[in-house]
């Protein structure tokens, strides 16, 4: 099946498989050291999956379901099932749920790289885009930390790549692999419900276009894959129509979102003129703007090449989403592509997944930068610079000119890489470790360890809902969660907050700054640096008359986070 789609020539394949090993590197190496800790996304479906190989069920009590109820939201539930195994591997830990992510972005590598294969792409520009791929700051984020977008991509890019496949190749697994794979896709992350129909159209209308094959065959096969995708997709059809996943969407939709209710409400009430007023604003006209701001915003320089994502734990803020090596190479492969009188069915593909990558991030409020929604736009991107480079040197006619300029560009290049690597390693652990809720770790294995020795423990949950911190760190057993209220809270020693089911274990809410004259013995505490110690006090130091600082969990910076204190 692959012989023939895998011809290359020796030094092609060698860089090929180079390029993979380097992905994989980058990927996996020191995962348990950086990013700095498992943030609570992570941890809460590292859990999941946990339940689920343990019970059979999410942590909620429901039997292998096809959407997962959380404590404060529902999930697409397949990197937790794919996590079952890692994790039983090796273990309830940052190497469990990462390699997770990490094996997937590998596999979205592979996937792109025998789509081209697949396009009749040239091998060099294959050879460059997976190289590229391999060294992307974008793609090394998102595959180093337990994100469901890196399995999503490599489900859909999967999925296309068979759906060409199946016009070369009548047997029918083909496209049944097409339509399951696209189908599954829909459980990995939501953008797929509108990204995988998407693609699956835009690869159906560039064969059209470029007449590589009969209109009949392509219809039958889009058709046929269609069909299979949503019969694969059914028993979710219900969670996004009126579900859990539809109350998902219409939290982070642009339309009826509050923000832009408020603003229409605004001005209204500043207008003394009605009429006016609802001309210039109203829903359908800010719902439009808004949309279109966000797609194009998407592909601003800042949102590509500056800070990116807002989210630290997204983007790097001091590297790009992309090298600005890139930005010259993307302009001329669009370039070339718009000239060129015969397009290929390539070229006009990504094209439409340029276009069309963006629109998902679009319908929601914080759209036009953020880095999860907006991660298709990786792989036209990288299409297009390894495109435009290709293109480059081909039109340079004299070969001593293109070897110093070739020169000059590897030089950028690894300059660009090494110091993407620098920051990464260097300051982003120290910068970035607070949007990583760093401490946790360190925090439950010293309750862990004392806890046998109080009648309670209250652990302060404002700081970060501290409860799937405690459940995934000490391997708490999900079947004492299943029926767990976390909605009604009561009093704990004169705190608000809720115990799990043996009492002693308890998350509370201590209302801002401590009274240790209201504090008991017999208790094991836990507090927040931020939320329960007046101004800069260190009770490491300094603590309270009556009080014993047991254990002071500390940042990057060596800053007091958390206390484990006693009465005495």
């Amino acid at each position: 099946m692959f012989k023939k789609t895998f011809a290359f020539k020796n030094w092609q394949q060698i860089g090929i498989l180079c390029s993979i090993l380097l992905a994989a590197f980058l990927r996996i190496y020191a995962l348990d050291k950086n990013p700095p800790e498992l943030f609570g996304d992570e941890l809460d479906a590292g859990y999941q999956a946990y339940s689920l190989m343990t019970t059979g069920r999410d942590y909620r009590g429901h039997f292998l379901p096809v959407y997962l109820q959380c404590f404060y939201e529902w999930r697409a539930p397949l990197l937790m099932y794919s996590m079952i195994p890692f994790i039983k591997i090796f273990g309830l830990n940052e190497w469990g749920l990462r390699l997770t992510s990490a094996f997937w972005g590998i596999i979205s590598i592979i996937a792109f790289s025998y789509l081209l294969l697949l396009l009749k792409t040239k091998k060099s520009i294959i050879l460059i885009t997976c190289f590229l791929l391999a060294i992307l700051p974008w793609h090394i984020q998102y595959s180093r930390a337990a994100f469901e977008i890196t399995l999503a991509s490599s489900l859909v890019i999967l999925g296309i790549a068979f759906f060409f496949k199946s016009f070369n190749n009548d047997k029918k697994a083909i496209i049944i692999l097409s339509g399951l794979f696209l189908g599954l896709s829909f459980y990995a992350y939501n953008t797929t419900n509108v990204i995988s129909p998407l693609f699956l159209i835009s690869s159906a209308t560039a064969l059209f276009l470029t007449k590589q094959k009969p209109f009949k065959k392509i219809i039958k096969h889009t058709l046929l894959v269609g069909l299979i995708t949503i019969v694969v997709a059914l028993p979710l059809i219900p969670k996004f129509t009126w579900g859990p996943a539809s109350a998902r969407f219409k939290a982070f939709s642009v339309v009826g979102h509050s923000s832009i209710v408020d603003k229409i409400t605004y001005y209204r009430s500043q207008s003394d003129k009605p009429f006016l007023a609802k001309i210039f604003y109203n829903r359908p006209l800010l719902w439009t703007q808004t949309i279109i701001q966000n797609y194009l915003g998407s592909f601003s320089s800042e949102t590509l090449f500056g800070q990116g994502d807002v989210t630290f734990r997204h983007s790097l803020h001091e590297i790009g989403n992309l090298y600005l090596f890139q930005l010259p190479f993307i302009l001329l492969g669009i370039f070339f592509i718009i000239k060129k009188t015969k397009k290929s069915t390539a070229e006009i593909l990504f094209l439409f997944w340029l276009l069309f990558s963006p629109l998902p991030a679009s319908l929601t409020i914080d759209g036009k930068n953020h880095a999860t929604r907006l991660f298709f736009l990786i792989f036209p991107l990288t299409y297009l610079s390894a495109l435009g480079i290709h293109q480059f040197f081909s039109s340079i006619k004299n070969k001593k000119i293109a070897f110093f300029i070739m020169v000059a560009l590897l030089g950028w290049i690894t300059f660009s890489f090494a110091r993407y690597q620098y920051f990464y390693w260097v300051h982003y652990p120290k910068q970035s470790w607070r949007w990583w809720h760093y401490g946790y770790k360190e925090l439950i294995s010293e309750v862990k360890e004392r806890e046998s020795n109080y009648s309670q423990v209250l652990i302060e949950s404002t700081y970060e809902p501290a409860l799937i911190r405690y459940l995934f760190w000490s391997k708490y057993d999900p079947r004492k969660v299943f029926r767990l209220d976390i909605t009604r809270n009561y009093s704990i020693l004169g705190f608000n907050g809720f115990c799990l089911s043996d009492k002693k274990i308890c998350f509370v809410n201590y209302e801002g700054m401590v009274e240790p004259e209201k504090l008991q013995k017999d208790t094991l505490y836990v507090l927040s640096q931020e939320k329960n110690i007046p101004g800069d006090w260190s009770w490491e130091k300094s603590p309270p008359s009556d009080i014993r600082v047991i254990k002071t969990i500390k940042s990057p910076q060596n800053q007091p986070l958390f206390y484990l204190i006693e009465k005495v």
